[in-house]
């Protein structure tokens, strides 16, 4: 099944999942807007305009809340559509030329790491606009401020794609001994349901040679991606210390600081979401190349 047929048979669900995450992190981008212009006018002793604005803020904030349920909810009708039109082609596919430790992992883990990338493909496509946002409204308020987030994008970027082919390495080595450890369990299963004793410590080493490889995979993606947030934290609040310098010149309103500090963090949520993305994918890619592996009369 090609990614249209899936999209067209899950229209419904994928309408539902877009419009509440485009709702949710439009409010996300809107509530920072309003604190700081609260603080502006609190600075400029427009104490009733500020309480105005902070019960704006606090309306929002309420319903944002109201839409991550909403979203939340939205997301497992997707999941679940999702989950089930790929379960439906491994129970008629070709498991000829695949163990029943990999067939019961297919089942048991890929169809699910396929399903919840997919799943959370939406709302991840709708947090990336935000730099669009974000990144227009820098360069609105000043240049330099502008350029600097630009490029340190751009360097992170590259960072996160470079060790890509290192991250789906070390993943399809844990896939590997995921499935050795299961054909492993069916056999001890098998040992213990006909009363007799386990004779040699495979198991136990197929399990040790898993934990192994699942924590390379693990602590080297995050590292990746911690590597990347550091630095754009350090960015960050060189920005602010800048920002506070034109505060000083009468350049810059003190909200306006707050804004900048809001929406580099939102920046940061966001790499780490570009972080996480691109470990996925590298999984997504060999989940899928195992799936591909009992295709028969549909093509995954």
């Amino acid at each position: 099944m090609n990614l249209l047929t899936l999209l067209k048979r899950t229209k419904k669900e994928l309408f539902r999942k877009i419009f509440t995450s485009v709702i949710m992190q439009g409010l996300l981008l809107i509530i920072p807007v309003y604190w700081s212009s609260s603080i502006n006018h609190a600075a400029e002793e427009e104490f009733t305009k500020a309480i105005q604005l902070i019960v704006i803020t606090l309306t929002l904030s309420l319903l944002y809340y109201l839409w991550v349920y909403f979203n939340q909810k939205a997301w497992y009708k997707y999941y679940n559509k999702l989950y089930m039109e790929y379960t439906s082609i491994v129970t008629e596919a070709n498991v000829d030329d695949v163990t029943l430790g990999e067939y019961t992992n297919i089942i048991n883990n890929d169809i699910d790491i396929i399903g919840t990338f997919i799943g959370n493909g939406v709302t991840r496509a709708v947090q990336i606009l935000e730099f669009l946002v974000i990144y227009i409204y820098f360069f609105k308020i000043n240049i330099y401020i502008f350029l600097v987030t630009i490029f340190v994008s751009i360097i992170m970027i590259g960072v996160i794609l470079y060790f890509g082919s290192k991250i789906e390495k070390e993943n399809k080595a844990r896939k590997d001994d995921l499935d050795y450890k299961t054909i492993n369990i069916h056999n001890i299963y098998d040992i213990l349901k006909r009363n007799k004793k386990i004779k040699d410590n495979s198991f136990i080493e197929s399990t040790i040679k898993y934990l192994e490889s699942n924590t390379k995979f693990n602590v080297f993606a995050k590292g990746v991606i911690c590597v990347v947030l550091a630095f754009i934290e350090l960015c960050r609040y060189g920005i602010v210390i800048y920002a506070i310098y034109l505060v000083s010149i009468g350049n810059m309103e003190i909200g306006t600081v707050l804004l900048i500090y809001s929406y580099y963090a939102k920046i940061i949520t966001n790499f780490e979401v570009l972080g996480t993305i691109n470990a996925e994918y590298q999984s997504v890619k060999v989940s899928l190349n195992r799936l591909n592996k009992i295709r028969n009369k549909e093509e995954i």
